[in-house]
């Protein structure tokens, strides 16, 4: 049912686009202090991507561990929640270290939000 779907237009609508960041960047405050961004999400013009791929990524470089949440447009995927681990090399000053990503693929709605959120307190949480 497309109707339980947050944002759906947000593929289309830059402001929609933005809302949804937001809405994400709330939901996972409680990494703030522990992560930071990974991975570049505009052109070297500055220029945002708006493709939802990711649209939000987090990595804690000190535990070796980061995340992307890659949201789907629900006209074009329906519904949908997968997730799954690679892994991957992260930055750390000069150089490079092996990490574990997860990546969790999703149409978003209250639950899959939710879903993802409590995915993500058991993955980041210290070991």
């Amino acid at each position: 049912m497309i109707n339980d779907v947050l944002f759906a237009d947000f593929l289309d609508d830059r402001a929609v686009y933005g809302v949804a960041e937001a809405c994400w960047q709330a939901r996972l405050a409680f990494l703030d202090g522990q992560c930071t961004p990974y991975l570049r999400t505009a052109f070297a013009n500055g220029q945002p991507f708006y493709d939802g791929n990711p649209i939000i990524n987090l990595a804690d470089r000190n535990a070796g561990k980061a995340t992307r949440i890659v949201q789907q447009c629900p006209h074009e995927f329906g519904h949908g929640y997968t997730s799954f681990e690679q892994a991957i090399e992260l930055a750390v000053g000069d150089g490079h270290r092996p990490a574990r990503e997860k990546i969790i693929v999703l149409t978003l709605t209250q639950a899959t939000a939710q879903r993802a959120e409590d995915e993500l307190r058991v993955w980041f949480a210290p070991a």
